[in-house]
């Protein structure tokens, strides 16, 4: 893939047909008991499909009749011919080595060949969780996008072995200017950036300072690189926004472990953003329903009401209530009766404006705020919603199980009065039509 040209920021393909879903591996080890802890630790816990050899012939055997998404091997064999790497290599396989030896001359060799990673065996329980984290990290990486903006196609290149073996998809810069016209400009999503300090057109360090700008460290990670031996540079790298830095030339092994380094802080505070609103909508929001709930309206009405005020609009209150719910309940079971309500919640969400706040008040019970209304426009909306609940069956299992619900309206609107007291004439309104025989609209 060439350089982006920043004219074609709207057109970028992302390289990522090598990328593969790691789901079927296999694994050569000849110590049978290792083979079989590690074949169990990571079927339960990845749900993968595992594949073993204790020999190199064996493993040849299975290599020539299946596709594997990720090889782990051991070095040493019992038929170890000194070529078998190279063969996994030249077959172009993701590689994770384990071995027992730990000389310094052999940890060169494996650094410098182009394989996803190598462990040293200490004990059982490190290896595999060592293991799982990085076949974890490989599955995550299929859809992570890095970029990489460096003006040197031969260390773009170098960095573009690493990132395939590590299960990302990529994009190329020549130059700041390219990268910033495309991530900030044009708004192209990646995950990482990986940018040179020293390059034309515009420097890694004031795209490094542009793009903090608009995205913290968490957002968009960046891994800056220099060849310059000045002493400062690292440090005013980091002062700029960088979240790690690498001189060149660089280790493939360092490289990749401050890469995943500065992602897995991100990915964990993605995770955590996630969570925050996920506990942020369970506290606001009504379980079955999806509705908002009491909190959720007591916690935006008295801005909405102060609004309307300012405004000299008025506000509307219409109650709902479906009618005869412990009936279904009855003869149909609670779980007929939890998809009655969510079905209704539904129709009153697909009726109600954006503006509007709808919320399951209790039980069978729904309330909607509506900001601007009128009286005429906010009977003519119960009316309407109330034909929709009639005309709508609930289908619990099609052609074996449907019914059809009915519900109550009551309506009520203010502009002086305290939100309390509209919602009190609505909620009369209602009890007059349940009274007064059900599926209709009262208002006040």
């Amino acid at each position: 893939m060439s350089p982006i040209d920043a004219s074609l920021c709207s057109d970028i393909i992302v390289q990522s047909k090598h990328c593969t879903s790691i789901q079927r591996i296999l694994i050569i080890e000849d110590s049978v008991a290792l083979q079989q802890y590690i074949v169990d630790k990571l079927s339960h816990a990845l749900d993968l499909k595992c594949d073993v050899a204790t020999t190199e012939t064996e493993a040849m055997r299975l290599l020539d009749t299946n596709s594997y998404d990720l090889i782990i091997v051991d070095i040493y064999l019992p038929d170890s011919s000194g070529n078998f790497i190279g063969a996994l290599i030249r077959k172009k396989n993701k590689i994770f080595i384990i071995t027992a030896s730990e000389d310094e001359l052999q940890r060169s060799k494996l650094v410098s060949l182009p394989i996803v990673d190598y462990l040293y065996k200490t004990d059982e329980k490190t290896t595999i969780n060592y293991l799982i984290k990085s076949i974890r990290r490989l599955q995550e990486n299929e859809q992570t996008v890095i970029a990489i903006c460096d003006d040197s196609r031969l260390v773009r290149l170098k960095m573009i072995d690493v990132l395939i073996q590590q299960n990302f998809s990529y994009v190329e810069f020549e130059n700041g200017q390219n990268a910033h016209e495309c991530i900030l400009n044009k708004g192209f999503k990646v995950d990482l950036l990986i940018t040179d300090v020293d390059m034309p057109k515009m420097s890694g360090s004031d795209l490094v300072r542009y793009i903090r700008h608009r995205y913290d460290k968490n957002e968009l990670p960046i891994l800056s690189l220099s060849a310059s031996q000045k002493g400062s540079i690292i440090s005013q790298m980091l002062k700029l926004g960088a979240n790690d830095y690498v001189s060149k030339p660089f280790s493939n092994e360092e490289f990749i472990t401050r890469l995943n380094s500065s992602l897995d802080q991100s990915r964990l505070y993605n995770e955590n953003q996630k969570l925050i609103k996920k506990l942020e909508k369970m506290g606001t929001t009504d379980f079955l329903t999806q509705l908002y709930n009491r909190n959720y309206f007591y916690s935006v009405v008295s801005h909405m009401q102060a609004q309307a005020k300012r405004d000299n609009h008025m506000m509307g209150i219409i109650m709902i209530d479906i009618d005869h719910f412990k009936h279904v309940n009855d003869n149909y079971g609670h779980e007929s009766g939890d998809k009655a309500l969510k079905h209704v919640s539904e129709l009153i969400h697909q009726s109600a404006r954006e503006s509007d706040v709808a919320c399951r008040w209790g039980g069978e019970e729904f309330l909607v705020l509506v900001p601007k209304s009128s009286l005429t426009a906010l009977v003519d909306f119960a009316e309407r919603l109330r034909k929709l609940i009639e005309k709508s069956p609930v289908v619990i299992e099609k052609t074996i199980l449907e019914f059809s619900l009915t519900a109550s309206f009551g309506v009520a609107i203010g502009k002086d009065e305290s939100l309390e007291t509209i919602i009190a004439q609505a909620d009369r309104c209602l009890y007059n039509v349940k009274e007064s025989g059900r599926n209709a609209v009262g208002f006040k």
